[in-house]
């Protein structure tokens, strides 16, 4: 097998990469998901066809064939002015709200137990998302308050003992230097300075540092690190990082069990040390982030923002999901969001048009909404609005959506998308 791995890079979504050596590549579907609910066909992470591999809705890095050394990057969507969605600005943006920072867990996938593939750190995508990931999980345990635990202590005593005096120890450190009073004894204490916290704490130093090198997404985390730090203040970290590896989680405390996950996968990243944040190369797990779901989230923290618990999410009926249903009085519908930027170019999509006319047709919705039955549902399609200029409009008013020509009671609208400069070039 070469040393070297050959990186595949291609864009989201109609990304394409011609292999001509008789290479065999391995479709993979994201979570290893073939099919979705009800048995519905997913679309892979990336596919190959007639010696092309070609991409999907999907932002990741991923093993295309191991014996060959060969892995694939695909990079998130570039307009043509170079610049592409910023994923992270939008995981932040979920992460700040309570009810949407729940979900976070079901738009992206690790492969923790894969082997790890060397890429330059500039095209890191998988460290933002795993810090997004841990600052979620820690403020969840924080909020349900710290597990204190029994834990060894080592102090420094005078003219008393302790617990288990440590004989070698006093005789160097104070007996034999003439101060016979002082020992040094080991001792159980019940508290949180215990190992769990103590890699906890570790890993939130580490994001702390991470996100320093990028202001304007520490300040979005900001909110997140000033909850948790606090309530360590009482955890130390030792110096040997790396000896905190070894314990067993409570079953008791299951919580923690992926959050100590995520610290060590921190941790591992970088290599026990901050300073490798700077480093040109990197090992990275191959991973997967689906773009149409944290598209789905991201609308659904701008519309919690206006509507509050009137807004559902996921809303499910008949074996059927709804992305949303809005019940607020006099603005009741059926919401779906479409990571298509067509409909922007005053586009549509007649399968998206039947999907959601479904939806608004089943007796259930109609009995929430409180709806006679002779009655039209309005549908409304939220789609990404990809511009520069205008993504700091982080609005999202229900009322300036447009009419959808030659269908009656459905309607479009557009989300500004946050978007970064990349030197990738265009996809």
């Amino acid at each position: 097998m070469p040393n070297k791995i050959e990186i595949i890079s291609i864009g989201e979504h109609k990304g394409m990469h011609t292999i001509s050596d008789g290479t065999i590549v391995n479709t993979y579907y994201f979570k290893n998901q073939k099919f979705g609910r009800y048995k519905s066909k997913n679309k892979p992470c990336f596919s190959f066809e007639n010696n092309q591999v070609t991409s999907n809705y999907f932002i990741g890095l991923d093993w295309v064939c191991k014996t060959s050394n060969r892995a694939i990057y695909i990079s998130p969507k570039l307009n043509k002015d170079g610049f592409e969605t910023d994923y992270l600005k939008m995981l932040l943006t979920c992460l700040n709200d309570v009810v949407a920072s729940k979900h976070i867990n079901s738009i992206y996938e690790i492969k923790s137990q894969d082997d790890p593939i060397e890429i330059n750190q500039s095209l890191d995508l998988l460290s933002p998302l795993l810090v997004i990931q841990f600052l979620n999980l820690v403020k969840q345990l924080v909020k349900k308050g710290l597990k204190k635990s029994y834990y060894r202590e080592e102090k420094h005593l005078n003219a008393r003992i302790k617990g288990k005096l440590l004989v070698s120890e006093t005789l160097k450190r104070y007996t034999y230097k003439n101060e016979p009073l002082k020992t040094i004894c080991a001792f159980d204490t019940f508290g949180l300075n215990h190992p769990e916290n103590q890699l906890l704490k570790a890993g939130l130093l580490f994001v702390q540092k991470y996100l320093s090198s990028y202001p304007e997404y520490a300040a979005l985390a900001s909110n997140a690190l000033q909850f948790c730090l606090p309530a360590f203040e009482e955890v130390t970290v030792p110096k040997n990082i790396s000896s905190l590896q070894n314990f067993k989680t409570s079953p008791f405390f299951s919580s923690y069990k992926e959050a100590i996950r995520i610290a060590k996968l921190i941790l591992k990243r970088f290599g026990y040390n901050v300073r490798t944040i700077e480093a040109s190369k990197i090992q990275t797990q191959p991973f997967w982030i689906n773009m149409p779901l944290l598209f789905e989230l991201y609308a659904f923290t701008f519309l919690r923002k206006r509507y509050g618990d009137d807004i559902h999410y996921q809303y499910k009926s008949n074996y059927q999901e709804l992305d949303f249903l809005l019940t607020r009085t006099g603005k009741e519908m059926v919401i779906d969001t479409k990571y298509k930027t067509k409909y922007g170019r005053g586009k549509n999509n007649k399968e998206d048009i039947r999907q959601l006319a479904g939806y608004a047709r089943m007796d259930k919705v109609y009995e929430d909404l409180r709806k006679p039955k002779n009655e039209i549902i309005d549908c409304l399609i939220i789609y990404p609005i990809r511009d520069k200029e205008n993504q700091h409009n982080g609005l999202l008013n229900l009322d300036q959506k447009k009419q959808i020509n030659k269908y009656n009671g459905f309607y479009s609208l557009g989300l500004y998308v946050p978007s970064i400069q990349t030197k990738l070039g265009e996809n």
